[in-house]
């Protein structure tokens, strides 16, 4: 039996398809590209904006094209929030929602035997225990651990909370024994993720658990070399927590902290928890205890309201910011949320004038960035494609042996990517 996965979204969607298309090779599945002919189809989905919905739509569509005997899968956020939707479309015969993922290749064989249509969905309130999932081998060397789910913010413009659920937190005994397992197989970085990263261990039992902690089970083995960070609420940096991310040898200097707007009123009515001057703030104390790291963000282009003067507010405070890099995106409303409501929404050409605005900024920015790197010496962890990832995420060609870990002096740029001398020792 032939099985295709494509996935929509975030890298946490990403890593859950990875880890649902490992369930099926271990089930003897013969895995197919999404273009070819295949028995299943699964659509890992996203509804973060509208377009969002409308691709995971056109998604299903084409999987029914391609091959109108097959049985095509939805799962995911879109699955979740909007399952009579999904299972009205033509083709689908299973929907499973962002639980329940490690019975996929159970549900889908039961599936393809009964022939009727079923819908996997696990109300919100149900969803209190962390769902492991194995970590995905993102590379020979480098692997993605999830390590939390689910968010409880409620900022007015996001659906998560209704895609996602509740808070939960991967045991962190679990996340030694992953790490261990990762070490033993060769791997020399792990990428810690979740959907909110910094809420990692506030549903847990023993109190007083933080990232913190699962960060330094994480670097428990001596042959992970390094630990990259997901997206980090700028709240969760402190003094104590950026004196202690410096203090480890093996995190990587570079950190993404969301930001979406750079204007307190705009902060406001999004409903987010920190002012511009808390975020600043978060920024001095990474750069006080890490000088070179590197700080990216997500910006939310016209939100509801929002005024030329706010998005001014914005573009000044992401150049003052000196940000590696920007991810900007116009506002997209999700109905059910609470920016529905708000008045004074954007014309669509506006939102898209201002979202230019700042990817412009956003690539004077890293310009800018990239040169100051160079006449740095950077470790980098070689990959097979002769190139690889320095610690703050600067890609730099390398003729190393993959997983081998060199130090190079940067001497200039070709297309964002970095080439210099390697330096022995």
């Amino acid at each position: 039996m032939k099985v295709a996965l494509t996935t929509l979204g975030c890298k946490v969607n990403h890593y859950e398809t990875e880890a649902m298309r490992e369930l099926f090779v271990q089930d003897g599945w013969e895995i197919v590209e999404f273009s070819d002919q295949a028995d299943v189809y699964v659509i890992n989905t996203c509804t973060v904006t509208q377009t969002s919905d409308t691709k995971s739509r056109q998604m299903i569509a084409r999987a029914h094209r391609m091959n109108p005997s097959a049985l095509v899968v939805a799962v995911g956020c879109y699955a979740q929030t909007a399952p009579e939707a999904i299972a009205s479309l033509e083709g689908v015969g299973l929907v499973i929602g962002t639980s329940g993922r490690k019975e996929i290749v159970s549900r889908v064989n039961d599936a393809l035997r009964s022939k009727d249509e079923e819908t996997y969905i696990s109300p919100l309130y149900e969803m209190r225990e962390f769902e492991p999932l194995s970590a995905v081998r993102d590379s020979r060397t480098r692997a993605t651990l999830k390590i939390q789910d689910g968010c409880v913010n409620f900022c007015s413009y996001c659906i998560i909370p209704f895609a996602r659920g509740p808070l939960r937190s991967r045991p962190l005994d679990e996340i030694s024994a992953e790490v261990a397992m990762l070490a033993n197989e060769g791997y020399r970085e792990i990428v810690l993720t979740g959907i909110h990263l910094a809420s990692y261990g506030r549903d847990l039992a023993k109190s007083g658990i933080t990232l913190l902690d699962a960060i330094a089970r994480a670097s428990e083995p001596e042959g992970i070399r390094r630990i990259r960070l997901g997206s980090l609420e700028p709240l969760f940096v402190n003094e104590t927590v950026a004196k202690a991310l410096a203090e480890n040898p093996k995190i990587c200097r570079q950190f993404h902290l969301s930001l979406q707007s750079g204007s307190n009123t705009v902060l406001q009515r999004m409903n987010r928890k920190y002012t511009a001057e808390e975020y600043l703030l978060a920024l001095a104390l990474l750069r006080k205890y890490m000088p070179d790291c590197a700080i990216t963000t997500d910006v939310i282009a016209g939100f509801a309201g929002e005024t030329e003067t706010e998005h001014a507010e914005t573009l000044a405070f992401c150049k003052s910011a000196a940000f590696a890099r920007m991810h900007v995106f116009p506002f997209s409303l999700r109905k059910g949320t609470k920016a529905e409501d708000l008045p004074n929404h954007l014309h669509k050409a506006v939102k898209e004038a201002r979202a230019k605005e700042l990817i412009t900024l956003g690539k004077t920015l890293t310009h800018s960035y990239l040169q100051q790197q160079v006449g740095s010496v950077v470790e980098v962890l070689a990959e097979s494609d002769g190139a690889g990832y320095s610690g703050n995420y600067i890609r730099v060609k390398t003729d190393s042996t993959e997983g081998e870990i060199v130090r190079i002096r940067i001497e200039g740029f070709e297309d964002e990517t970095a080439f210099g001398t390697r330096l022995e020792g």
